[in-house]
């Protein structure tokens, strides 16, 4: 009856049919329905749990449970192990130590299985591979030829250059990278004959001397805009004369002034080695007499740095330290050899000096003078280019944050470092823009740069800088 009642409703409009019945010709009845959406596959996740069904788990991803990691196993480098990721999608590399830059440690960084080798050295004060050297090899060099006399010397952040410029002397300021600030003060020369310049600083005073027979003293302030000022200027005692008349002046004998402690030393004449100690704050000292130090032999090549004396006595390297009174405090053979030169070092002077055609290097102890422990005594600066510098003075100057001696020779110039089998030359600069051999030396070190000058007995002066230009 039920189903009647629907078919005639049906006639007379749109049939409505239960949910179980579907509308067949407007008829409601049951009809068998089929799905024509594809089914969802079932993806393989990495999560330990058999997804797809198929009796195995995580099959996709062979690695997981290995071992990964660059270098594992190698210097510092560690193995890790691949587990899956928290996402699912595959595996990741967890636990693992790879390489990283090298660095002077003792250890291999970046696991190529040497320790502490280091890639290329460049120039930034810095041990960069791993060698015990900073900065070998790759400092850069310039240099300057001037027709008349040179010195220069290091203050806080620069150097001052003192030169001779017609009938006056100009001192002027050269900042670290070896350029000139624009930074000068000239005066007119006090002497009537000029055959060399020397000068020596402490903090930002530079003092500058200069004559041939007679000599004068500048005294020069540098502000920390390297701005110098000559502030002060004072002819020595007149007994102070290198045989005007005798004509024994020769440049390896000049005399030195030092900045710390104060002092004009030298030979007086051709037969008194003396000194004149002045105040750390004028040049009044230098009016008086000259104090006499006689333990220092008859007109023989020496230095001075600090308070401290090197000399040639017959064949040998003698060295001692000067009082203001002229005595000698520890005098004291340092070795077989001839031109010394000195600079102070870390821990007292250091003795630059040629031996037997060889250029030797000993540091020593302030209060001794005996070799220091550990340092160099005596040993060997190896360099081809010496060879051929059998004759003329010898300088150096040390800078402390690098622990490096650099050496001048004549014309060839040194960087010299220490490694464990003595000094090692990190570096050597052949500089023959004179025109004749170099009778005089000059060397200074300030913030890791150094500056040297050659002077020709003629007057014609080469300046050089080497640092991180």
């Amino acid at each position: 009856m039920a189903l009647a009642w629907l078919v005639t409703i049906g006639s007379c409009g749109e049939v409505t049919c239960p949910e179980s019945l579907s509308d067949v010709d407007g008829t409601c009845q049951e009809v068998e329905r089929t799905s024509t959406e594809e089914p969802t596959p079932v993806i393989e996740r990495c999560d330990g749990v058999d997804n797809d069904d198929d009796n195995d788990v995580d099959e996709d991803w062979p690695k997981l449970g290995e071992a990964c990691g660059e270098g594992a196993g190698v210097g510092e480098c560690v193995a890790g192990e691949f587990v899956c990721a928290e996402d699912g999608s595959g595996v990741v590399c967890v636990g693992a130590v790879g390489p990283t830059d090298e660095v002077c440690d003792g250890k291999d960084n970046d696991c190529d299985g040497t320790d502490d080798n280091g890639p290329k050295e460049t120039c930034d004060a810095e041990d960069n591979d791993c060698d015990g050297l900073v900065d070998e090899g790759v400092l850069s060099v310039k240099t300057e030829v001037f027709d008349d006399y040179t010195t220069v010397t290091a203050v806080d952040g620069g150097f001052v250059v003192a030169r001779l410029i017609g009938d006056q002397v100009r001192v002027e300021t050269y900042d670290t990278r070896g350029d000139r600030t624009g930074h000068h003060d000239d005066v007119d020369s006090p002497v009537s004959e000029t055959a060399f310049l020397e000068s020596d600083s402490v903090g930002r005073r530079a003092l500058v001397a200069f004559g041939k027979h007679g000599f004068h003293v500048l005294d020069v302030s540098v502000d920390s805009a390297l701005v110098p000022i000559v502030v002060e200027s004072q002819a020595l005692h007149e007994n102070w004369d290198q045989g005007r008349t005798l004509g024994v002046y020769d440049p390896p004998y000049h005399p030195r002034v030092v900045a710390s402690p104060s002092r004009f030393v030298g030979y007086r004449d051709v037969l008194t080695f003396a000194l004149n100690p002045f105040a750390g704050d004028n040049l009044l000292g230098l009016r008086q007499a000259p104090t006499v130090a006689m333990e220092v032999p008859l007109f023989r090549t020496f230095d001075a740095a600090g308070p401290f004396v090197v000399w040639e006595q017959l064949d040998n390297v003698r060295a001692g330290w000067l009082r203001d009174d002229g005595v000698l405090v520890s005098d004291i053979d340092v070795a077989h050899g001839v031109a010394p030169g000195i600079a102070i070092g870390r821990h007292g002077p250091g003795v630059a000096y040629l031996q037997d055609g060889t250029l030797r290097l000993s540091e020593l102890s302030g209060l001794s003078l005996q070799c220091l422990e550990g340092r160099f005594c005596g040993h060997e600066i190896e360099s081809q280019a010496l060879q051929e510098e059998s004759e003329g003075p010898t300088s150096l100057a040390y800078d402390e944050a690098t622990d490096t001696w650099f050496v001048a020779r004549g014309s060839v110039l040194l960087v010299v470092g220490r490694s464990g089998n003595g000094p090692a030359v990190k570096q050597v600069a052949v500089i023959d823009s004179l025109d004749d051999a170099p009778k005089r030396l000059d060397a200074a070190v300030s913030a890791g740069a150094a500056a040297f000058v050659q002077s020709a007995e003629n007057g014609q002066s080469a300046l050089t800088f080497l640092g991180c230009f």
